[in-house]
């Protein structure tokens, strides 16, 4: 996404007054050209983001309606330098899908690999490490075909962010070496620096500090020496990492230094992610020296920020961008399939007229043809529509454990840190009268309370240990928590799963079973719940039986309330099966069948 995500602009045009003009009979080259320094003059000057982006809307525009492919592609890049710049990802799916269409239109294969770095990019910056993923690994395959050494390092590079974010930090350093490597031997200087300052943030994943410092200092300079107005972002971005590496190896005047170097670039240019990152580092600095009240003031401001950056309404309209680009291109190709189809009627009934003896033949084939089109189209569409299904349930259950995730790292910290601080009452109680001592104790006791319903809320929502100790283990601690439930007696049989399953089948898994166990509490008035899993050489068995008032299934098949419709979709999802075996008033009985490696 680097060649993207980078301006490249010229000193003289922070010095420049725009003319004023009527468009007239100016040449569209000449027109283009005013609009571009506008926009620039707007956008590098100014600060004035929006005004910058209606100037570059009117370039698009205005290249677009004469059909000149190229700049049209030199256009959305331009736009979406500023969407990056200014963290507005939904615009930036907007544009890039667009550009996607038309190179898809055209067929060029190289710009196509461009626009899936793009998206990987935007979903990388929204926090959806699987769709990036999935878009980066594209991007290096069709790199690779083509043998684009440039391609293949950006790859390899965006690869390794990704493992970085991840804490996977061995396997980032050795896809940033792979890319420092190729960018020496094709000689680009800016990216061997870039990539330099990447290891050393490998290196800091790792706890070798000494090792990452030399990488960083050993950049620095060449930043520093750029270009006014050339890669600001980056150059701020540098000095809040270096302020890390100085936060790890203990030395913090040094860090608060070069954080709040890159603090003030990163205001000054608008970059809300060095913002952030900046906030970040001086909160975690002032916490290490004990200055509390500093590190949360810098802490609020992190987390704030850091939400409006990564909403759940960005990620929404992200999702929906894509989806209405994706149900368009499905019209596109049925477009093009009735096209295909029409002019195989009229090349038929053409046929039938100088043919007819031959009417009865023709008519035989052309349904079957027509039959096994259909019956084509119908399993391609079934299969799209599993496919979707698939990446929703993915995408949910993903969101679950980020929400779970957040809610026991950010909230439980913070309400941790709250009674801390209370705690430091107790050391002199002589300040406090009475009813300020019942009040204090009260509070602790509700804060103790808060931080059980908080860690109740995030293991209901998706237990935060799934991914460490396996399937078995999560639904025996949740179990754990219905034990002491009165009147009720749970049975729970494992069998054969002492190796892990893909955590997206455990997550699945995990899933089903919560909705069915909780059926049984909600609605079944049992007093003995059995649950059974078990694993088998190419499927997982689970059986869940309880001894309830049962229920009434409807002629055509299952219970269709919305807890068993999700349970049914996800196995569906899984190709797997599920029988139920119920009457009213003699206990259900659920067994359900899924695939597994």
């Amino acid at each position: 996404m680097h060649g993207y995500y980078r301006f490249i602009v010229y000193l003289c045009l922070a010095f420049w007054t725009p003319p004023v003009f009527s468009q007239g009979e100016v040449p569209v080259d000449s027109l283009r050209a005013r609009y571009v320094r506008l926009g620039m003059f707007m956008q590098i000057t100014r600060r004035d983001y929006p005004s910058a982006l209606a100037y570059y809307q009117k370039m698009l525009d205005l290249d677009k309606a004469h059909d000149r492919y190229r700049q049209t592609i030199d256009d959305y890049n331009t736009i979406l330098n500023l969407y990056f710049y200014t963290g507005d990802y939904p615009g930036a799916m907007k544009v890039t899908l667009e550009g996607l269409a038309l190179v898809e239109q055209k067929a060029d294969s190289f710009q196509v690999a461009r626009y899936w770095n793009i998206l990987g990019c935007i979903y990388e910056k929204t926090g959806d490490t699987s769709q990036s993923a999935y878009y980066y690994n594209l991007y290096l395959r069709q790199s690779e075909k083509v043998r684009n050494s440039r391609f293949i390092a950006d790859a390899n590079d965006d690869i390794g962010g990704l493992q970085l974010a991840g804490g996977r930090f061995r396997e980032a350093l050795g896809s940033f070496s792979k890319a420092h490597a190729l960018y020496y031997q094709i000689g680009d200087t800016d990216r061997l620096v870039y990539t330099a300052f990447r290891i050393s943030q490998a290196y800091t994943g790792l706890g070798d500090y000494p090792r990452a410092l030399s990488y960083a200092e050993a950049a620095l300079p060449y930043v520093e020496a750029g270009r006014p107005c050339y890669n600001e972002y980056d150059k701020a971005g540098y000095y809040i990492k270096i302020g890390e590496i100085h936060q790890g190896l203990g030395d913090y005047a040094k860090a608060e230094a070069m954080t709040r170097k890159g603090l003030i670039l990163s205001e000054s240019i608008q970059h809300r992610e060095d913002v952030l990152a900046a906030w970040q580092g001086l909160a975690g600095i002032f916490a290490r020296e004990r200055r509390y009240d500093s590190a949360f003031t810098y802490l609020a401001r992190f987390s704030a920020l850091r939400d409006s950056l990564s909403s759940e309404v960005s990620r929404g309209q992200i999702a929906e961008i894509h989806e209405r680009y994706a149900v368009d291109k499905k019209d596109r190709e049925i477009g093009l399939q009735r096209e295909q189809l029409d002019r195989q009627k009229t090349e038929r009934n053409v046929f039938l007229l100088s043919s007819l003896p031959l009417v009865a033949i023709i008519l035989l084939l052309y349904n079957r043809r027509r039959l096994k089109q259909r019956a084509d189209y119908e399993r391609r569409l079934n299969r799209q529509r599993g496919d979707l299904l698939g990446a929703v349930i993915e995408a949910q259950d993903g969101e679950r454990k980020r929400i779970a995730q957040d809610i026991h790292d950010t909230l439980g910290s913070m309400l941790s840190a709250v009674k801390l601080n209370l705690s430091r009452l107790e050391a002199d109680p002589q300040f406090l009268s009475r009813e300020q001592t019942l009040a204090y104790q009260t509070g602790i006791k509700l804060l103790d309370q808060a931080s059980t319903e908080l860690r109740n809320i995030a293991r209901n929502i998706m237990p935060a240990g799934l991914s460490k100790i396996g399937l078995p283990a999560a639904v025996k601690g949740f179990l754990d928590t219905l034990g002491a439930s009165p009147g009720l007696a749970i049975t729970y049989n494992v069998h054969g799963l002492d190796q892990r399953l893909p955590e997206a089948l455990e997550i699945s898994l995990y899933r089903i079973l919560l909705e069915l166990i909780n059926n049984v509490i909600r609605h079944a008035k049992a007093t003995r719940l059995t649950i059974q899993l078990i694993r088998h050489p190419t499927y997982v068995n689970i059986v869940v039986e309880d001894n309830g008032i049962g229920l009434e299934l409807p002629p055509a098949g299952p219970p269709r309330g919305m807890g068993m419709s999700n349970i049914i979709s996800r196995i569906n999802y899984l190709k797997g099966t599920i029988d139920i075996d119920a009457k009213r008033g003699t206990g259900t009985t659920v067994l359900i069948d899924v695939p597994c490696p």
